[in-house]
């Protein structure tokens, strides 16, 4: 599965009516410059906190409400691109993905790299606070013939009760995508350590080559003949690994959005 395009296939399609453009960097990079015909999406917009603080994917009909004032049907191809190294935009596309839009990819550089390669870009907003959380705003434009319709694709994420069903599982692999660091201070046991940085490309790069990230999957030993469910502090970086094992060509992944903080605050053992 190609979970990215190139800079060429984005400048060739910015002008597509059917092309959805997504800046996932947040409001103020956003406002200060971004790829001609963006629009803006704000990583909080796409997270709903729990009570016990991690950093849960946001309700369905928040999903729909947020999606469709972007202009998000089934008809359109997306296209998020963030700033390297930051894995926020993976989070986005992650959401896409979850709630049933698989025509959803990542651009393949991160927005200075763009930029610095002389590619459109404008600081004009291309959208009347569509992306805002408030729908009071009285600028908000919304198209009422735009309707993203939530169809959750459950095969992608896992909470807590999945991945202590799954620990044991020998058919299952537990990715910890966080540093070395964090993994060795507190982690989920039996988890495998590999960092999401080592899946990202060279200058600006936001994912590596396929053949080089199945290589480095398989040296780890995570192999596509098994269940992966990856898991960050948050689910950010996660998110980045997800995309990564996709690009890998492995099928069956998923993501712990929960991740070590709601694993944590439901007192689990960590390692």
């Amino acid at each position: 599965m190609a979970v990215t395009v190139d800079a060429n296939w984005l400048l060739s399609h910015l002008n597509d009516p059917n092309v959805v453009v997504i800046d996932g960097r947040g409001l103020m990079p956003y406002g200060f410059g971004h790829v001609k015909n963006a629009l803006p999406l704000d990583i909080e917009q796409v997270i709903f906190i729990d009570d016990n603080g991690s950093n849960l994917v946001m309700r369905p009909q928040t999903a729909e409400k947020v999606f469709s004032n972007l202009g998000i049907d089934a008809s359109k191809t997306v296209v998020v691109y963030g700033e390297y190294p930051d894995p926020s935009a993976a989070r986005i596309v992650w959401t896409l993905i979850y709630y049933g839009h698989s025509d959803v990819k990542l651009l393949d550089v991160g927005y200075s790299r763009w930029q610095k390669a002389g590619l459109p870009i404008t600081t004009r907003h291309s959208v009347d606070a569509a992306t805002t959380p408030d729908p009071k705003a009285k600028d908000l434009t919304i198209d009422m013939d735009v309707k993203f319709v939530a169809k959750i694709n459950h095969a992608t994420r896992a909470d807590e009760q999945i991945v202590k069903e799954k620990q044991n599982d020998p058919n299952v692999i537990i990715v910890d995508a966080r540093t070395p660091q964090e993994h060795f201070q507190a982690r989920i046991p039996g988890s495998i350590l590999h960092n999401w940085e080592d899946g990202l490309g060279d200058y600006g790069q936001m994912i590596k080559e396929k053949d080089a990230l199945r290589k480095d999957f398989e040296e780890k030993g995570i192999t596509n003949d098994k269940e992966v469910i990856c898991y960050c502090h948050a689910g950010m970086r996660a998110s980045h690994k997800y995309l990564q094992l996709k690009q890998a060509g492995f099928d069956n992944v998923r993501v712990y959005d929960g991740s070590i903080i709601d694993w944590a605050q439901r007192r689990n053992p960590l390692r």
